[in-house]
C-alpha cells in the first residue's frame, strides 16, 4: 500500500471514529433525558446538518480558507453585538440568537473562528516572529469578542474563548518574555477582575470549588451529584438506561455539561477506558495532520484545533469529576447542543481540509 492510500485509508478511520462517537452520544443522550425521542431526533438533525457542513468544508482549499478568514471573524463580532441587543433572554443571560426559528449561541464558533484569525493574522507577514506590534493587534483580536461574551454574560465561555486564542499564541512562537509579560499582568489584575468583574454566583462556583459541601442544596448540588454519578458507576457500570442519578434526576443538566456523568455510571471506569480510546485515537490523527500540514497557517491552525479538542475534554470531564468549577462547557460528540455540535464539526472539516492539502 501506497503513501497516498494509507493517508487516505487514515481520514476515513478518522470519519469511522467521528461516526462511532456521534452515534454514542446520541445514545448516552437516550439514557440522560430518560428515553425522550423528541431531543434526541432533534440532535439527530443537527448532527446530520453538521456532518453536512463537516465534508462541504472538507472541499474547501486551504488557501481559500485563509482568505476569508478576516471576513468570518468580522461576521462573528457583528452577530455578538447583534445577540446583546436583539438576542434571546434565558435564565438572565442573553446568549443566544434566532435564526430561521433555530437558535445559536455566537460564543460557540468563536473558540475555531478566534484560532482561525490568529492564524491568519501572524501568517500573512513573511516575518513569522512574533514581536511587540503583534503581540498587541493579536491580543485586540482575542480580547474584542471576549469583551461582548463578558456582556451576555458568561464568564465561562469568555474564559475558554480566552484559553483558545492563547493556545494559538503559544504555538506560534511566542517568546519567553512575552509569555511572562502576559502571565504576570494576569496575576495583577486577578484580584481585580474577582472584586470588579466576577458575579457573586460566578464567585460561589468557584469558593464551591474548594468545598462543594459548604452548599450541598445550592451550588455544591451539581457537583456532588456528578460525582456521586461518576463513583457508583464502579469498573463495569450499572448498565445502559440503569443509572439512578440521572434516570431518577439527582443529576442537574445531565444531558449537557454532566453527560460524562452519566457514561460513567451506566458503563464504569471499563466504559470510560473505552471513551478516552475513541479520543486518543482521534487526538493521534489530528497530530498526525498537523505534522504533515503544509504552510504556515495550517499548522497553526490545526495544532490549535488539536489542542482545543483537547482543552475541551479535559475540562468537561474535570468539571464532573470536581476538579475545575462548572463553566459551561459541553463534552464533544456527546453532549446535547447545536451551536457546540456545529463549532466542533466545522473544526473537523477543517482539518480534513488540512488533510486533503497535506
Amino acid at each position: 500500500m501506497n503513501r497516498d492510500n494509507l493517508i487516505g485509508l487514515t481520514d476515513l478511520l478518522l470519519f469511522i471514529f467521528i461516526v462511532i462517537l456521534s452515534l454514542v452520544g446520541l445514545a448516552i443522550l437516550y439514557s440522560a433525558t430518560n428515553q425522550n425521542l423528541d431531543i434526541v431526533l432533534r440532535q439527530s438533525s443537527r448532527l446530520l446538518f453538521c456532518f453536512v457542513l463537516m465534508l462541504s468544508i472538507c472541499f474547501i482549499d486551504t488557501n481559500k480558507l485563509k482568505i476569508f478568514t478576516p471576513y468570518i471573524y468580522i461576521a462573528s463580532i457583528l452577530l455578538l453585538l447583534f445577540t446583546l441587543f436583539w438576542g434571546h433572554d434565558s435564565k438572565g443571560a442573553t446568549r443566544w440568537i434566532i435564526l430561521f426559528g433555530f437558535s445559536f449561541q455566537v460564543s460557540e464558533i468563536l473558540k475555531i473562528i478566534l484560532p482561525m484569525t490568529l492564524a491568519w493574522y501572524l501568517s500573512i507577514s513573511d516575518d513569522k516572529e512574533i514581536d511587540i506590534k503583534k503581540l498587541f493587534f493579536s491580543l485586540i483580536i482575542i480580547f474584542l469578542p471576549i469583551v461582548f461574551i463578558l456582556k451576555q454574560p458568561d464568564l465561562g465561555t469568555s474564559l475558554i474563548v480566552l484559553i483558545c486564542g492563547m493556545i494559538t499564541l503559544f504555538l506560534s512562537g511566542l517568546k519567553t518574555k512575552h509569555i511572562s509579560f502576559i502571565v504576570i499582568s494576569f496575576l495583577t489584575i486577578a484580584p481585580l477582575l474577582w472584586k470588579f468583574l466576577l458575579l457573586p454566583y460566578q464567585k460561589q462556583r468557584i469558593l464551591t470549588l474548594i468545598d462543594p459541601g459548604s452548599d450541598p442544596l445550592g451550588s455544591g448540588y451539581h457537583i456532588i451529584q456528578s460525582k456521586i454519578a461518576v463513583g457508583s458507576g464502579g469498573f463495569f457500570g450499572k448498565g445502559f438506561l440503569n443509572g439512578t442519578q440521572s434516570q431518577l434526576e439527582f443529576l442537574p443538566e445531565r444531558g449537557t455539561d454532566f453527560i460524562f456523568a452519566v457514561f460513567a455510571e451506566e458503563f464504569g471506569f471499563f466504559g470510560v477506558i473505552i471513551l478516552f480510546l475513541f479520543y486518543s485515537i482521534i487526538i493521534f490523527r489530528f497530530i498526525l495532520i498537523t505534522l504533515r500540514a503544509k504552510g504556515y497557517f495550517a499548522k497553526i491552525l490545526s495544532g490549535s484545533i488539536t489542542s482545543i479538542f483537547i482543552l475541551l475534554i479535559i475540562t468537561n470531564i474535570s468539571m464532573a469529576i470536581g476538579v475545575l468549577p462548572v463553566v459551561g462547557v459541553t463534552l464533544p460528540l456527546l453532549s446535547l447542543g447545536g451551536s457546540s455540535l456545529l463549532s466542533i464539526f466545522f473544526a473537523f472539516g477543517i482539518m480534513f481540509s488540512i488533510a486533503r492539502r497535506s
